[in-house]
Order: C-alpha cells, then sequence, then structure tokens
C-alpha cells in the first residue's frame, strides 16, 4: 500500500497541471497585497477611531490580508483544484489507457483508488495550507503585524494571537469544504472515465447546492447543503465561539467526502476497466 501511494505521489507530482493550483494562489495572493497595501480599505475605520483611540500600527496587516483571501478562495479556487485534481487521478488514466497495464500488476482495485484518493486529498490540504501561510508571510513581510479588525453584527477586534488561532480554525474547515467538493468530483471519475466531466461534476454540485440554499423554498434540505457548513468559518470571528456547530460542520463536511470516496470505491472495484 505504501508502495502504491508512494507511486502515486510521484505520478501527480510529475503532472503540469498539479502545479496550476498553487501558480494560481500565488498571483491571487500577491494581487490581494497589492491591492490591500495601496488602497488600505480600512482607511477611514482607522481615521474614525484614531479621534478616540491612541493607535499603533494599522489594521491593515498579514491576519487582514489572510482573512480576506478566505472570502476569495472558499467558493471558488480551491474547490475548483481540487476537483481539478482529484478528478483527473483515475478519469486520466482510464482515458489513457494505463489503467489496464497497472491492474495487470499485483495491486488490488481497492488498493489503488485508496492510494489515488490519499495523494489527492493531502494535495486538496496542502493547497489550502499553502495559500493560507504564503498570504501570512507575504503580509508580514509587506504590511506588519497587528491585530485583526472584523465587521460581524458589530466591531471585533482580536489581537494577532488570537486571530491566527481562530484563521487556523478557519483554514481547517475551507480545506475539508475543498476536500468534500474534489471527492464529489472524484467519485463521478471513476464512472464517466472522463476527468473534465468530473470537474464540471464536482462545480455543479456545489452551485447547485448555493443556489438550493438561497431558495426560500427549498430550505427545508439547507441542512443537508454543504455550503451550509462550509461557511461556519464566520463564526470563528465572534464571541463567544459556537464550538458545537463548528465541530459539526466539520465533520458533516469530512462525512460528504468519505462518503464521496466509498461510492467511488464501490464502482471502481466492480466496474470492468480490462476490457
Amino acid at each position: 500500500m505504501l508502495t502504491t501511494i508512494r507511486v502515486e505521489a510521484h505520478k501527480l507530482w510529475r503532472k503540469p497541471r498539479t502545479y496550476l493550483g498553487f501558480a494560481a494562489i500565488s498571483g491571487l495572493v500577491t494581487l490581494c497585497l497589492i491591492a490591500v497595501k495601496y488602497e488600505n480599505p480600512l482607511r477611514h475605520v482607522e481615521r474614525y477611531l484614531a479621534q478616540d483611540f491612541i493607535m499603533s500600527g494599522s489594521f491593515v496587516n498579514a491576519v487582514f490580508l489572510v482573512h480576506n483571501l478566505i472570502e476569495i478562495l472558499a467558493f471558488t479556487f480551491l474547490p475548483l483544484f481540487a476537483c481539478l485534481v482529484l478528478g483527473d487521478l483515475i478519469a486520466s488514466e482510464a482515458a489513457d489507457g494505463t489503467l489496464r497495464t497497472i491492474l495487470c500488476r499485483p495491486v488490488s482495485k481497492a488498493a489503488l483508488v485508496a492510494s489515488k484518493y490519499i495523494i489527492g486529498a493531502a494535495y486538496a490540504v496542502s493547497l489550502t495550507i499553502f495559500s493560507g501561510v504564503l498570504g501570512y508571510l507575504l503580509g508580514r513581510a509587506f504590511l506588519g503585524r497587528g491585530s485583526l479588525l472584523i465587521f460581524s453584527d458589530g466591531i471585533w477586534i482580536f489581537n494577532e494571537q488570537s486571530a491566527l488561532l481562530r484563521l487556523l480554525a478557519a483554514y481547517a474547515l475551507v480545506s475539508a469544504s475543498a476536500l468534500a467538493v474534489g471527492s464529489m468530483s472524484f467519485a463521478i471519475s471513476t464512472f464517466l472515465s472522463n476527468s473534465n466531466a468530473a470537474i464540471v461534476g464536482g462545480m455543479g454540485l456545489l452551485y447547485t447546492s448555493v443556489a438550493l440554499g438561497a431558495i426560500d423554498y427549498f430550505k427545508f434540505l439547507r441542512p443537508y447543503l454543504i455550503p451550509t457548513y462550509s461557511q461556519a468559518w464566520h463564526r470563528l470571528f465572534v464571541d463567544p465561539i459556537d464550538t458545537l456547530f463548528l465541530l459539526k460542520s466539520f465533520g458533516v463536511l469530512l462525512a460528504y467526502a468519505a462518503v464521496s470516496f466509498g461510492i467511488g470505491l464501490i464502482i471502481f472495484v466492480r466496474k470492468d476497466v480490462l476490457t
């Protein structure tokens, strides 16, 4: 099993599209940094607070940049690139005909699918971690350190240590959300054998869930939709933190990923790929 995982990891990192996500995230972080540094969206707030408080530094800092990145990444880049990789792991080899060659060796279908999924899941999580770490390092270098200012049912100010802990938990939730969406693409790819269809299918299910959750007629479906729980990270930036809902959200997102993997595993094991 470990040998199969190492082989799959080697194959993944040889594909050019694997680096597309990291390149896109790097470009996005750089653009956000430039916009935040030279536009200073909190300029008016800082001037207002300076009338009544003695301010040291600026609220436009590293943690502010990292927090704003989540808003951009959560429903666009991270799920998309998770689908791009997880939806391609099996489909591309099925299209190329290399699955037949692989399964001629003494490796079971279940071990092969599990190895591919583990590598794909690691990619989705590592891409999320990369975006947060890069944002913080660049923000710290060019914007400096400081407290995090949040407008959510009032004004919340968190010191840097508290903000970093909350951001860490937020990125964990976002990575679970990206993994859940990517896992749906993985499941679709096992029976369609088409990576483009798997990518479109995974993202299509995500945006369909968003649309259903926004329509009052379908509000009874909200407790079962991914967006209900992938947006739970917003609750980390208020006091007190709703710990039970956050844990439930993390569990539901991982359940989506596990069920999708299970479906993909069952389909692939029963599928005849040797003819």
